[in-house]
C-alpha cells in the first residue's frame, strides 16, 4: 500500500511544481515580451499598446530632450536665470509630450502593421525560446531593464514596470536611444 502512495505523489507533486512554475513564468517581463511579439504577429494594434506605458515614455522622453536642449545653452549666472531655465524646461516637456505621445502609439501601429512582413522600425522575437534567447533581462528592485539587439535599429534598453493589474509594460527608453531616434525625426519645441 506505501508503494502504490509513493507512485501517485511523484506525478502530484511534478503537476504542482509545473503549475507553480507556469504561475511564476507569467509574472515576468519575458512573459510580457513574448505576448507583444505575438500580438505584433497577429498584427493586433490594440493588443500590443498594452504592453507599453505610452504617457510614461513620452514624460521620460521629454526629461531627455528637455534636458539636452539646456546643456546647449548658456549656464544661468543668476538666480532668476535659474528660475528662467525652470520654467522653459516646464514649457519645453509640455510642448513636446503630446508630439511624442503621438509619435510613440504611431511607432507601436507602424511596427505591428509590418511585422511579419517587411522591415519594422523594431522587429521582436518570437517565440518563448527566441524570448528567451533575445532579451537581457536586470532586475531592479521593482522594475526591470531590458537590453534587446534590434536586427534593423541596431541596440534598444528600455524598463518594464508591472503595475496591479496590469502586465508588464515597457515604460522608459534609453536616453540615448530617446536621442538618436529624435536626430533621426526631430521634435519641433518651438
Amino acid at each position: 500500500m506505501a508503494r502504490r502512495g509513493w507512485g501517485w505523489s511523484v506525478p502530484a507533486v511534478l503537476l504542482v511544481l509545473m503549475a507553480l512554475g507556469g504561475r511564476y513564468a507569467s509574472t515576468t517581463p519575458r512573459y510580457a515580451l513574448y505576448h507583444l511579439g505575438a500580438a505584433m504577429q497577429r498584427h493586433d494594434v490594440a493588443e500590443a499598446e498594452r504592453y507599453f506605458d505610452v504617457e510614461r515614455i513620452a514624460d521620460t522622453a521629454a526629461d531627455v530632450i528637455a534636458a539636452d536642449y539646456l546643456s546647449r545653452q548658456p549656464a544661468p549666472t543668476t538666480e532668476a536665470e535659474a528660475n528662467g531655465r525652470r520654467l522653459v524646461v516646464t514649457l519645453i516637456k509640455r510642448r513636446v509630450r503630446p508630439q511624442l505621445i503621438a509619435r510613440v502609439r504611431a511607432e507601436i501601429r507602424r511596427s505591428v502593421e509590418r511585422a511579419g512582413v517587411q522591415p519594422a522600425a523594431v522587429a521582436l522575437p518570437v517565440g518563448v525560446v527566441a524570448v528567451l534567447r533575445a532579451f537581457h533581462v536586470a532586475r531592479q528592485g521593482g522594475d526591470a531593464w531590458v537590453t534587446y539587439q534590434d536586427p534593423h535599429e541596431g541596440p534598444i534598453r528600455f524598463r518594464m514596470r508591472r503595475q496591479a493589474g496590469q502586465p508588464w509594460r515597457i515604460s522608459e527608453f534609453d536616453p540615448e536611444w530617446v536621442r538618436r531616434r529624435a536626430r533621426e525625426e526631430p521634435i519641433r519645441i518651438r
